[in-house]
């Protein structure tokens, strides 16, 4: 039964959470390192630059230039309030598909949505999505198309489902790898009883899927990132190009296994991060430090809640008596399996981004599971034990949270100075700009320093850390 205000209040406060993320990526300037040469090629007519796209090597992402495109003619020159107000806007749409997926219905579900949705914004593989422009972030957009996907794929079928199930794996696997993660989400809610899709959307959607590598590998010939295609961690620490090949350019099926098993690893405990073990290279080091504690518990808090889930549900499982709680659960564990998958040619924690939003919905039903589960009436000593235990978990998923924004300020900090130095830098070193690609660095130049500066700087010593690295 649907509680209207509990309903209402759950959608209030997620709206509040997604404008909240809004403001600080405001203050985020366009990087010059990520965004200035990609915005240079923008100015490429359609034709051109789209067809340029399905020439490329190693990479087939023709839709990832064609939403930087529409955005770059849309502005009109007027470049940080659309491409940042994108940004914002796909925020907001990701966090509605959240709550779509979810459900709050009752007081308990609202209750519970603060811990998902730290999850979703807290969680390390997120940072990536909305600290990394490119100029739009195209991770992002993936994570918007899975969400999608899955929401589709569970409602109730309705005739366009079909249709939009296509349009979003088309869409989302020409514009990044992990983008194929979309079909993968199809396919897995149809069986754990998911109706959304019919049986023709989906005989569609692995046509496509097969489409695809067929294109990429015997039409185009466009191939795989290699070992040279840039670095990875491994380890305790990040190895470098010409070290990946040295080590394993004889044979790199180690490599690829260890990318793969790390990147499913690293959702679940945060640890390894981009495939180096950080954190436990720290704690041999130094000791485990306050940050590093709060890390480890929110994370294993988080996996053990998922862990017990799963365990309760085993017999359903097994007779295959999935409801929606399982369905997305299960599916949580399919798209951690694919996405690791696709991950195995290096490691990056925002590759695993689809993975992590999931894995917030997983949250969110497996504490909404204990808390239903719960007896009327306990012992004070189990009370005291649950209460604190709930305490500990949230405040360090509220502080991993509180990390995203103070990484976006910090961010913009370190971005704004970059900008600074920018026109001395390329005067210094000789290199000669096009008048057009002129007047877009001054254009890009003068938002970050004097139309739209961002805010002072949060800094924080983890943070710091992160923004240094």
């Amino acid at each position: 039964m649907v509680n209207r205000k509990a309903q209402a209040c759950a959608w209030a406060y997620a709206l509040l959470v997604a404008f909240a993320l809004g403001h600080f990526l405001l203050g985020l300037p366009i990087q010059f390192s990520e965004s200035f040469g990609n915005m240079q090629k923008l100015s490429t007519p359609w034709r051109d630059l789209i067809a340029g796209e399905f020439g490329q090597n190693a990479y087939l992402r023709p839709m990832l230039w064609a939403a930087q495109k529409l955005v770059y003619d849309l502005s009109n020159g007027n470049y940080f309030p659309w491409f940042r107000g994108f940004h914002v806007i796909q925020v907001v749409v990701l966090i509605l598909l959240y709550l779509g997926l979810v459900r709050p219905r009752t007081w308990r579900d609202a209750a519970v949505l603060p811990l998902g949705l730290a999850v979703l914004l807290g969680l390390h593989t997120f940072a990536g999505t909305v600290r990394e422009a490119f100029p739009i972030n195209t991770f992002m957009t993936v994570l918007i198309c899975c969400y999608s996907a899955a929401v589709i794929a569970l409602g109730t079928y309705r005739w366009w489902h079909d249709i939009a199930a296509v349009l979003l794996l088309v869409a989302a696997a020409l514009t990044l790898e992990s983008g194929l993660l979309v079909g993968v989400i199809v396919i897995g809610a149809a069986l754990v009883g998911g109706r959304g899709v019919s049986r023709a959307g989906l005989a569609a959607v692995a046509a496509l899927l097969a489409g695809y590598f067929y294109l990429r590998f015997v039409v185009l010939d466009v191939g795989l990132p290699g070992l040279i295609e840039r670095s990875s961690g491994y380890g305790f620490r990040i190895l470098e190009p010409p070290e990946l090949i040295e080590r394993f350019g004889s044979n790199p099926t180690w490599f690829y296994a260890y990318n793969v098993v790390t990147s499913a690893v690293s959702v679940l405990l945060t640890e390894p991060s981009g495939g180096a073990f950080n954190l436990t290279s720290a704690f041999l080091r130094d000791g485990l430090d306050a940050s590093m504690l709060v890390t480890v518990i929110a994370s294993g808090a988080v996996t053990a809640l998922v862990g017990a889930f799963a365990w309760r549900r085993r017999a359903a499982w097994r007779s295959r008596r999935f409801d929606r709680d399982d369905q997305l659960v299960l599916l949580f564990l399919t798209v951690l399996f694919a996405n690791a998958l696709i991950s195995y040619a290096y490691t990056k924690d925002v590759i695993m981004s689809p993975a992590g939003a999931f894995l917030a919905v997983a949250a969110f039903i497996a504490c909404r599971s204990v808390l239903a589960s719960l007896p009327a009436h306990v012992s004070g000593r189990t009370a005291a034990i649950s209460v604190v235990a709930a305490f500990l978990v949230s405040m360090a998923w509220a502080n991993r949270v509180l990390e995203t924004h103070a990484l976006l300020r910090s961010a913009a900090f370190v971005e704004r100075n970059a900008w600074a130095y920018v026109p001395s830098h390329l005067q210094e070193q000789g290199v000669a700009v096009t008048p057009q690609a002129a007047r877009l660095l001054r254009t890009l130049h003068d938002d970050a320093l004097f139309r739209y500066p961002p805010p002072p700087a949060i800094v924080l010593p983890s943070v710091r850390l992160l923004v240094e690295e």
